[in-house]
């Protein structure tokens, strides 16, 4: 394959290292801002290349030595090479780069910045398995690199990884394995996702005699339309986590911040004010819509997944929660409902896809006093703030909690107040 020679100009989504090279944009892996690299094509389109830096000639002073063995091979890191406090200061730029470029904001923005502990921050894994090999893929391939532990991985999903390769020793056609942990409990919810069903004798087996007590669920799921369906389930299908002076029920089937060293500033980032009547979107098992409930009169809280919903509403009646309405039901419907209505708040944590055209359609309609927006996607984030600020809503601040060090993925709370059109 062809090597170029590049001077990387800045650092964008994906974790690349930007160049130009012949009037092309050359989107270079593991290359830095401001560093010279030898690079070696992967690919090359009519209008851009993707390359990956085989030699670094001139290093960046933000260079470190990747402590992971499978760095540039496992595909799901792509920033152990550029030291954590700048990590977060590029995750910045890209931010508001996304914001100024694709969201048209003309207004100067100011992002602050909380910071996680760089390794072993996840409570959640999803492994791939091929050939009865536990691993993740390459980047942009199917191509499995074995691991023995992850280093983003909380230390007890990595003592677990022995237990679950002796699985896949007995249980057949697995293709992901996917672990919850819950640290308050010590304990782990399991799934094994693949076409053939486990029958339940084989799931007991596994659970008695080949995976550790602190396994207190195993379930068998398939993957249909992109979503993951249950066959069957042995043990408990839900644990509990605690976060500050909240306890969740969290089931196999329900959605869990993965981050456990950044939860309690997510959640301060998120509710910040006090407020009569509010709504929440995508609520999930009830992460903000708990400690939300404190500061509001009244909340509705509506989610999609019906099982989350139930953790949700469990996990209120823990607490004596009186005051939150969880729904099952899409966000639009929720706006629907409450159009008409005075809203103080509503908070809105939609998937990467963002917020639809009808939601934000409908937000504008409603015209909440304040709408906080947590963002896993800085393009989509872009787009719908793009239609709220023309809608009359003003930026109050913005902030971006790493959840995901070490990799491209940017988490952010953004803070709107209705000011008018």
């Amino acid at each position: 394959m062809e090597e170029l020679t590049l001077d990387i100009e800045k650092l964008v989504h994906g974790g690349y290292g930007l160049a130009t090279y012949g009037g092309k944009k050359v989107f270079v892996r593991y290359a830095l801002p401001g560093e010279r690299v030898k690079a070696q094509v992967i690919k090359e389109k009519k209008d851009y290349i993707e390359a990956q830096a085989v030699d670094i000639i001139l290093p960046s002073a933000y260079r470190v030595d990747p402590p992971c063995p499978y760095y540039g091979f496992c595909g799901g890191c792509q920033l152990q090479h550029l030291e954590y406090g700048q990590q977060l200061e590029q995750k910045k730029l890209i931010l508001l780069e996304d914001l100024y470029r694709i969201g048209g904001i003309r207004e100067e923005l100011q992002v602050k910045t909380v910071a996680s502990a760089s390794y072993h921050y996840r409570i959640r894994v999803q492994f791939k398995v091929k050939d009865g090999r536990l691993g993740f893929f390459k980047p942009q391939s199917n191509e499995l690199i074995e691991i023995s532990e992850c280093m983003l991985c909380h230390s007890e999903i990595n003592a677990l990884v022995p237990s679950l390769k002796e699985v896949l020793k007995k249980a057949k056609d697995v293709q992901e394995i996917h672990v919850l942990y819950s640290p308050t409990e010590d304990e782990f919810l399991v799934k094994l996702v693949g076409p053939m069903a486990q029958d339940k004798d084989t799931l007991r087996k596994l659970m008695e005699g080949t995976l550790p007590k602190r396994v207190v669920g195993l379930g068998d799921f398939h993957i249909l339309s992109g979503k993951l369906i249950k066959r069957s389930h042995v043990g408990r299908e839900f644990t509990f986590i605690k976060v500050g002076n909240y306890t969740y029920r969290v089931s196999n089937e329900s959605f869990f911040q993965v981050n456990h060293t950044t939860w309690e500033k997510l959640i301060e980032e998120a509710i910040e004010g006090a407020y009569g009547r509010a709504l929440e979107l995508y609520s999930g098992v009830g992460f903000f819509s708990l400690p939300l409930s404190e500061k509001v009169e009244f909340l509705t809280a509506g989610e999609m997944n019906p099982t989350s919903v139930k953790d949700a509403q469990y996990s209120a009646r823990l607490i004596g929660r009186s005051n939150i309405t969880f729904v099952h039901s899409p966000s639009k419907e929720i706006l629907k409902d409450h159009a008409g209505e005075l809203v103080d708040f509503v908070l809105v944590d939609p998937p990467r896809t963002g917020l639809t055209g009808e939601e934000l359609k409908l937000l504008l309609q409603m015209k909440p006093t304040r709408i906080n927006y947590v963002s896993c996607n800085t393009s989509t984030l872009a787009r719908d703030l793009s239609i709220l600020v023309k809608g009359g809503y003003s930026i109050r601040g913005i902030t971006l909690v790493d959840n995901f060090p070490q990799t491209y993925h940017i988490e952010s709370v953004v803070r709107l107040e209705f000011k008018g059109t």
